[in-house]
């Protein structure tokens, strides 16, 4: 059996991998660490299951993949706006005066105005992907993961993740 400490060390091994595919499947950063903490909390009440000798990281992806799914199906449910609310909060955007153009954008770290949408277009054609090919995308592209691992962290065929990523 598993026992917490080694569950910790092998936890903190992939870690970044596990905030990658949170991120991924969430489509926003902000939540991970939620979902992260969620999920040891599940797979330390499941330690018994863990058979040792087998890949942690792909039990792990599992149960972070299902909690990051649990946490965006809750979102979903909790972020629609009734017509009313929506129009008062444009009404507020709408009342608060422009923020002023710093003189030099590239003294305070930002983006030149001619590379200011390339971020946006990005996260935008991501968050038409669906969790699993977003996850297959990002963990490729960030964490370099080869699709055998991609193909055991998120429980579906070599060729499936092979091509999410080629989409």
């Amino acid at each position: 059996m598993l026992t917490p400490e080694a569950f910790a060390r092998e936890f903190q091994a992939e870690r970044r991998v596990f905030a990658t595919l949170a991120a991924a499947i969430l489509g926003r950063r902000s939540d991970a660490e939620d979902v992260l903490q969620d999920a040891c909390a599940v797979a330390l009440g499941k330690l018994d299951s863990f058979q040792v000798g087998t890949n942690f990281a792909a039990w792990m992806g599992q149960i972070v993949r299902f909690v990051a799914l649990n946490a965006l199906r809750r979102r979903q449910g909790r972020e629609s706006l009734p017509p009313e609310q929506i129009d008062e909060l444009w009404q507020t955007a709408q009342a608060v005066p422009p923020v002023e153009e710093p003189a030099d954008p590239r003294r305070l770290g930002e983006l030149s105005r001619d590379q200011e949408h390339f971020d946006d277009e990005v996260v935008a054609a991501l968050a038409q992907l669906s969790p699993t090919a977003r996850a297959c995308l990002l963990l490729r592209a960030v964490q370099d993961l080869d699709y055998s691992d991609l193909s055991r962290l998120l429980g579906i065929p070599e060729g499936t993740a092979m091509s999410h990523v080629h989409r």
